[in-house]
């Protein structure tokens, strides 16, 4: 007798009900996934009890507010969810997930769901959806960005959660590559954290001693990082610019025109104009900048926000001449000269005055990203009297103060300088999904992830070199139909003759300068199964990019480096960019050369430590290496360490010898399993047949109504151990 529970509430069968279950957890037909059981297509009667638990929604104009916090069931059933859903047969449970309702049919006054039945980590992938990394909430970490946290963080680098401050060379933050600017240094969060956010988020718990336990490898993960991957580091402001100049000088030899100028303001009946157009400020202090850049050059400010913001300026301006009478107008500008402050004139006539001061604001400017903000002087000079031989005269004038400041109406969320509150939230890769973050993580260390045949969305995780240790023998020789044909496959013959174990490819400056000298990314692994019958190539690949370390001739840091760079010369030609989503390995590096924190020029510490993110656990005596394979060039010298001990040789390297070990076949059978065996399902048992061992690949149509035969699909067992 079958019975299905959807969120404990029992629904009806038909007399001829049969579901039929699949079962899998690592389907070498589909190479690198992971999987979980499945059904076919189910069909519930639409009687009185199942109307109610499905609430009703074969009534086309039937509608209720949904309630998240509740049950998906009776009046609050939303078909868009997933409703929890066990099935016993005998009493004994043999499925334990969700249940999604496909269709709705309505014939004759008949009604029938047809439904579906996923495990619990399809239940889990449904759980997470389209969410992305940027939904998950960091905000415990918000904090201000100071140079007490980025140092204090360095000691962080092995705990697994909290905020890790590494040196990585994101360009233009260095002329040495021996000290660095401090905004070099942008939070990293850690992987683990990142995984256990999104089951808490989801509903769902797991256990995996790699992720929390006390061993090598789960110690290596918990110092697993995921760096900040954007050009700038952001943080909420309304102050956006506090700038100061003081004591600008400028002189000019220069000539007037013939004849006088009606134009000025204060014309007298003798005068010349010279006009001195634009004189550029330079601005000397700059105590804020928040969402600006200052080019000394131009000495213009270039709003480098992502979205327009509507801003406040205000303006005060003190300054004084030497010369002949002048009239004179003191301006911002922005956007191919749009003046902003059209009346802050001084005017003056007298030799040696007294300074002029004026206070001007303008409000609800609204700027664009990339407009530009800068500050002139305009000068019309006057001489009055009889015109000299060569006609010329000299004007010498100062800028006694100039005050700028801006302000946003609203806080706007911009690039943040030290002292600045950072959004943790902001700092998280953006447009990642869950699911694939956790899908890449489970590439990247051959992980299982099974159901918890007892306890409600739990998931176990166990990478395959731990899954069968010290496995129970299960003897299924008398179970198999030996009245159905049987076949066996070699391995090779089911994928592809090369195996490509990469991360995502990347267009920054040592990524780019590796693939094309070695035709293929940074990290990557190429397994060759040797089977002369296909040509095809099957890839495992990762949504995380490569990170080359590059370590400078006289330096002691090894670093890794993502920028962009015109040129060879180290140091020159950098430019920040955003990057692809990256991993890496952090660690505090004891006994270097004292080295520089600093502001600019400024010097604000001094350092024999440096806060190390890498593939290598060590830079300088790697133990183990987070890329699949041994790189074909590294930019910097390394004189001991093993560098085999990858991702690949440590997690994927036993898997890929089995199956496509010229002894490998994949045996396919009928067998009659029953609802014990069901119930007692572990795929980490290995299955014993006529003197050979086997793992389960996969169990298709098992059904739950009636003892009956299923195809089951087994691997032969070449090594027990590796």
């Amino acid at each position: 007798m079958v019975e299905i529970f959807v969120e404990n509430n029992k629904v009806d069968v038909s007399e001829d009900f049969s579901t039929l279950l699949s079962f899998s957890i690592d389907d070498v037909k589909d190479f690198g996934a992971k999987n979980t059981t499945y059904s076919k297509t189910i069909v519930l009667p639409g009687t009185k009890r199942n109307n109610v638990v499905f609430g009703n929604i074969f009534e086309v104009t039937a509608g209720s507010t949904y309630d998240p916090a509740s049950k998906n069931v009776n009046y609050n059933f939303n078909a868009a969810v997933a409703a929890k859903c066990y099935i016993f047969q005998s009493n004994f449970q043999v499925f334990k997930g969700i249940l999604r309702v496909m269709k709705i049919t309505i014939d004759d006054g008949f009604i029938e769901y047809e439904v579906s039945v996923f495990g619990e980590l399809g239940g889990f992938v449904n759980k997470i959806g389209s969410k992305k990394l940027e939904d998950l909430d960091f905000s415990e970490y918000d904090a201000n960005y100071t140079l007490a946290n980025i140092v204090s963080s360095w000691t962080n680098y092995n705990t697994g959660s909290g905020v890790y401050y590494p040196l990585i060379d994101c360009g233009n933050a260095s002329t040495d590559k021996h000290d660095f600017d401090y905004k070099t240094f942008k939070p990293a969060f850690f992987a683990k954290e990142y995984i256990d956010k999104i089951f808490a988020a989801s509903g769902y718990t797991y256990d995996c001693e790699l992720f929390s336990g006390t061993s090598v490898a789960a110690q290596r993960f918990q110092r697993c990082i995921i760096p900040h991957n954007q050009r700038y580091l952001q943080g909420y402001a309304n102050d956006l610019l506090d700038a100061l100049t003081v004591m600008k000088y400028d002189s000019k030899y220069h000539s007037f025109e013939d004849g006088e100028d009606t134009s000025l303001p204060f014309f007298t009946g003798h005068s010349r104009k010279y006009i001195f157009d634009e004189y550029p400020v330079a601005l000397d202090t700059i105590n804020l900048i928040s969402g600006f850049s200052y080019n000394s050059t131009t000495k213009k400010l270039k709003y480098i926000g992502s979205n327009p913001i509507t801003i406040d300026i205000n303006q005060i301006v003190s300054f004084f001449d030497c010369s002949w009478f002048y009239y004179a107008n003191y301006d911002i500008k922005y956007r191919n000269k749009i003046e902003l402050f059209v009346n802050t004139t001084v005017v003056k006539k007298h030799l040696f005055a007294n300074a002029i001061i004026s206070n001007d604001s303008i409000t609800n400017i609204t700027i664009q990203p990339n407009d530009e903000i800068y500050a002139v002087a305009t000068i019309y000079n006057e001489y009055r009297g009889l015109i000299p031989d060569p006609y010329y005269a000299y004007t010498w004038f100062a800028i006694q103060l100039y005050k700028l400041t801006i302000r946003s109406n609203v806080p706007v969320l911009v690039p943040i300088i030290l002292g600045s509150l950072f959004s943790a939230n902001k700092a998280l890769p953006q447009n990642v999904l869950q699911k694939d973050f956790l899908s890449s993580i489970f590439k990247l260390f051959n992980l299982y992830v099974f159901e918890d045949p007892q306890n409600d969305k739990l998931l176990k995780i166990e990478p395959f070199v731990d899954f069968y240790v010290d496995a129970e023998v299960i003897d299924w020789s008398n179970k198999l139909d030996r009245s159905k044909p049987i076949s066996l496959t070699p391995m090779s013959e089911l994928n592809a003759r090369f195996y490509n174990f990469a991360y995502k490819e990347d267009g920054d400056y040592y990524n780019d300068t590796y693939k094309k000298r070695h035709k293929e990314p940074y990290g990557t692994y190429q397994y060759d199964s040797e089977f002369e019958f296909a040509k095809e190539t099957t890839k495992v690949e990762l949504i995380f990019s490569p990170t080359p370390l590059v370590g400078v001739s006289g330096e002691d840091k090894v670093i890794s480096a993502i920028m962009k760079r015109t040129g060879n010369v180290v140091g020159t030609g950098e430019d920040i960019t955003d990057s692809n989503i990256r991993i890496l390995q952090a660690k505090k590096i004891d006994g270097v050369s004292s080295w520089d924190i600093k502001d600019g020029t400024t010097v604000l510490g001094s350092y024999t430590s440096y806060p190390y993110a890498g593939h290598f656990d060590d830079p300088d005596a790697p133990a183990n290496d987070l890329n699949f394979g041994v790189p074909k060039e590294l930019f910097y010298e390394l004189s001991t360490g093993a560098l085999n001990v990858n991702q690949f040789n440590v997690y994927w390297s036993s898997y890929m010898s089995e199956i496509t070990d010229k002894d490998s076949r994949l045996f396919e059978a009928t067998f009659k399993l029953d609802y014990k065996d069901i119930y007692n399902l572990d795929f980490s048992k290995l299955i014993y047949i006529d003197g050979q061992l086997y793992r389960i690949n996969k169990i298709s149509d098992y059904n739950t109504n009636i003892e009956d035969t299923c195809k089951i699909s087994l691997l032969k067992i070449i090594n027990r151990i590796y």
